[in-house]
């Protein structure tokens, strides 16, 4: 590995990658990790420049007239692991090849691969994790945009676009270019999956050499920085004649000259926090990534995650309601439009709720402390508020209920408990519970969160895949079972 490294740095060199002195690239299990050396290390320091021109793109790459490009989602991950794909098969011939050489020579072990026979892993590992996995939030993300399992969008597009794809790079750019098998595309999604970067405008994501080699935790040292706003057809970060605020012609358009101020064009890793010295130096693959999403994108996760989340789409939730409703009401389940109800709800009355909270973004779900999100109360009390009133008095009724729901959890006795607001908030703890439970009845296979965790402490160092997926299923369990128990005691039972 010592040689890789060397081969490495000697191309960083080469394309002009600035590394501090203070950092070591060394290697550990994972492939690459980075070291601080004896200095100390200050805070916004700018430790890593890498130039635009040594990332790995598609609209870098030696194949970059036959590949399509997408800015984001899954598109963007295949169009990037045939691009990376082409370059790994092309060898030293690869403009790239000091780069690809120190990546890892086996497939990123990710639970959408868990079912194939692919590096000599235990399959017996990766089909009993699956089975444990079901009904979990990793479960959802093995799902492809269309809903059929990712596996099979991975395949499809190996079929019909990498297949002919590298046909025709073959026969036009490269003779007696090796055409790949689906392994060794699946190894090229793992290095894509855990390692790329969206970059900018232009790049979209990328393979960000060295970036790529510092590892994941939440209490990270750097970050990377990039100017994302730059022309998505050149990549410039000044005035060109892509710009849609200048004219085109040319008795309009200047382009900047030679004397002009000059931006560097480069990505760079800056640090956020003092690095003490003879530490690993600790990036972040997104601040908000959760077990599940880490699990299914990186292959890892953490002890204890704090983005944990159990999520429900909008309308799964409605279905549920519905199915328990006497009153179905397909056309109109919560009186009024979701964006009109949650535009018009004072979300601050659960600034002190123990039991709701407000997440960074629209979701429905049970946060790591068992508590449900604002917009998830809400679509379960306006889908009771909805039978009882006009649409028009659906907003009033839930707000006031907010700030009955506040009053029950302060044990404000001089709280009507007769009325309809009682009522209504005794039906809301109910639902909660409710869904918690048909959530649990998809968990575990049949078994309860003790007996999974003694089903944990008797895995073997061979069962690394089935680890895994217990200890996401326990997480779940223990998130559920939380907010369960906070909704029932809020029922008094």
């Amino acid at each position: 590995m010592e040689r890789k490294i060397t081969t490495l740095l000697n191309w960083c060199t080469s394309n002009n990658i600035q590394i501090d002195k203070r950092l070591r690239v060394v290697s550990d299990v994972t492939g690459l990790a980075v070291y601080s050396g004896s200095a100390l290390i200050e805070t916004s320091q700018t430790l890593v420049k890498i130039p635009k021109t040594a990332v790995l793109s598609v609209k870098s790459c030696s194949a970059s007239q036959f590949i399509d490009s997408s800015p984001y989602g899954l598109e963007a991950q295949l169009a990037l692991s045939l691009a990376l794909l082409i370059e790994i098969q092309r060898g030293t011939s690869s403009r790239w090849y000091g780069y690809l050489q120190s990546l890892p020579e086996t497939m990123v072990d990710l639970p959408v691969f868990w079912d194939l026979e692919i590096g000599g892993r235990t399959l017996e590992d990766g089909m009993e994790a699956l089975k444990w996995l079901r009904g979990t939030e990793v479960q959802k993300l093995l799902a492809g945009p269309d809903g059929n399992p990712l596996i099979e969008s991975i395949r499809k597009y190996f079929n019909e676009i990498v297949v002919p794809t590298t046909a025709r790079f073959s026969m036009k750019i490269v003779t007696g270019f090796l055409r790949p098998t689906f392994h060794q595309f699946c190894r090229a999604y793992s290095l894509v999956s855990s390692r790329a970067f969206l970059v900018d405008a232009y790049h979209g994501l990328s393979m960000v050499p060295i970036a790529d080699a510092f590892n994941h935790t939440d209490d990270h040292r750097v970050h990377l920085e990039t100017e994302y706003e730059v022309c998505p057809e050149c990549g410039s970060l000044q005035q060109c004649p892509h710009d849609q605020s200048i004219e085109l012609s040319s008795n309009h358009f200047t382009p900047s000259s030679s004397n002009d101020k000059q931006i560097e064009d480069t990505y760079d890793m800056v640090s956020n926090a003092t690095i003490s010295p003879h530490s690993e130096v600790f990036n972040t693959y997104g601040e908000t990534m959760s077990n599940a999403q880490l699990l299914a994108q990186y292959g890892f996760s953490l002890d204890v995650n704090e983005n944990d989340s159990i999520s429900w789409d909008f309308d799964d939730l409605i279905n549920f309601l519905e199915a328990g409703s006497r009153a179905r009401d397909l056309s109109a389940p919560l009186g009024l439009p979701w964006n009109i109800l949650s535009d018009s709800f004072d979300e601050d009355v659960f600034s002190e709720s123990g039991l709701v909270f407000k997440p960074s973004d629209a979701a429905f779900c049970i946060n790591c402390e068992g508590k449900i999100s604002w917009q998830l109360w809400l679509v379960i009390v306006s889908h009771k508020c909805a039978r009882l009133v006009p649409a028009n008095q659906v907003v009033a009724l839930s707000s006031e209920l907010g700030r009955y729901h506040i009053s029950r959890e302060k044990d404000d006795f001089e709280t009507d408990i007769s009325g309809i607001n009682n009522s209504l908030s005794q039906e809301t703890a109910y639902t909660v519970a409710e869904l918690c439970q048909h959530y649990k009845a998809q968990l575990g296979a049949g078994q309860d969160q003790e007996s999974l965790g003694n089903l944990l402490d008797e895995q073997s160092l061979s069962q690394p895949r089935t680890k895994l997926a217990l200890l996401q299923v326990i997480t779940e369990f223990s998130i559920i079972n939380t907010c369960e128990a906070g909704w029932q005691d809020l029922r008094g039972e």
